[in-house]
């Protein structure tokens, strides 16, 4: 790991990070992909295997080549699930944890002026992925707990589905920043979070929603869009129900969702990262300190300048102007929702005028 030049950090924009983050992105692109390719990949053609291997068992029940008994069934079908399962466990562990936290690192070394490769991103974590890992454990029994929140009659129906969101996908997000980058323990990694992203609510919750809409439109957009067009080209229809059919879907749908997310999780985790600088450039001098360290003769690791900022008191957890905001949150979600389905409603109307069939 080199040092290349010094950034010049300063607060930006929403528009101004997002081209940040891309100009940082497309500036380090191999690394970037390479980082979660190394994971990914295997993953994904692991499950690709479990995918084939279990149409394959209900080929052959169908078809009477193989065992036809209930119990076989109902082991192709366990087979399955477990694979999954184990799948699910290895991804979670293997991307979310280790691989996000390679990234994190590299991000933030590209973004303070340092060349980074993908061993040293990996190496450089040192052993950060073990509390990554019981930060996102606990944060999946705190989801649990805002799920129950949701139903309690009242102040639950009112706030719980905006603690859902903004937990979910804003606070979340920014624990890998705050573990690899500040070495913080798992349940201070949250409390930091939460910390972070209250100081500006409705910005980062515009700028995770942002990203969101791009993983719609380089993901779920693309797979759905070439699924169809392969499975014309083909000669298949999209509704036919046949093994063939089944597998040959199922094989192009995981390709592309594996090339869809080799590209955008390591833009989405670069905008993560990026934001999370932001934030402590607006509100704790963070470029102050970069500077300081740059005017001195002493080269200073990535983590070691990120971890010597003062952080302000946390306060109390929860106020009751944020809890004002989640039930806006939950008032704007479900606004969206009923303009949505009130718009397929029309559009569907509208085909079925076109078409001269009976409307509903």
């Amino acid at each position: 790991m080199t040092v290349t030049s010094m950034p010049q950090l300063r607060p930006l924009g929403l528009g101004q990070l997002l081209d940040q983050a891309i100009r940082l992105y497309r500036r380090n692109f191999l690394t970037f992909i390479g980082i979660i390719a190394i994971v990914e990949i295997p993953l994904g053609l692991l499950q690709l295997g479990v995918a084939l291997l279990t149409f394959n068992s209900f080929s052959q029940f169908g078809d009477g080549r193989g065992p036809s008994s209930p119990e076989a069934f109902s082991s192709a079908i366990s087979t399955g699930v477990l694979g999954n399962f184990l799948i699910g466990i290895l991804s979670f562990v293997l991307i979310q944890v280790v691989a996000t936290a390679a990234m994190t690192r590299a991000v933030a070394s590209s973004y303070l002026g340092e060349s980074i490769s993908i061993t040293d991103a990996y190496r450089k974590i040192g052993q950060s992925w073990l509390p990554l890992l019981g930060a996102l454990l606990l944060a999946i029994l705190i989801t649990i707990g805002l799920v129950i929140w949701t139903i309690i009659p009242c102040v639950g129906w009112l706030t719980g589905l905006g603690m859902l969101v903004f937990f979910g996908f804003v606070v979340t997000p920014l624990i890998a920043p705050t573990i690899v980058l500040e070495k913080q323990q798992a349940s201070d990694a949250i409390r930091r979070a939460w910390d972070l992203a209250r100081r500006r609510f409705w910005w980062v919750l515009g700028f995770v929603f942002i990203l969101t809409i791009f993983a719609q439109i380089i993901i779920t957009g693309p797979t759905l869009l070439l699924t169809l067009v392969f499975g014309l080209v083909l000669g298949e229809g999209p509704f036919d129900p046949s093994f063939g059919q089944a597998i040959t879907q199922t094989v192009i749908q995981s390709l592309i969702q594996l090339v869809g997310s080799l590209i955008y999780l390591p833009l989405q985790l670069t905008a993560i990262t990026l934001m999370y600088f932001d934030l402590r450039i607006r509100t704790e001098g963070f470029d102050l300190t970069v500077l300081t360290q740059s005017m001195s003769d002493e080269q200073t690791d990535v983590s070691e300048v990120t971890t010597e900022v003062p952080r302000p008191e946390k306060g109390n957890l929860v106020t009751m102007t944020e809890m004002g905001y989640f039930a806006l949150i939950e008032v704007g979600a479900v606004v969206l929702y009923f303009i949505l389905v009130a718009v397929l409603f029309a559009v569907f109307a509208l085909l079925g005028v076109a078409s001269g069939a009976p409307g509903f």
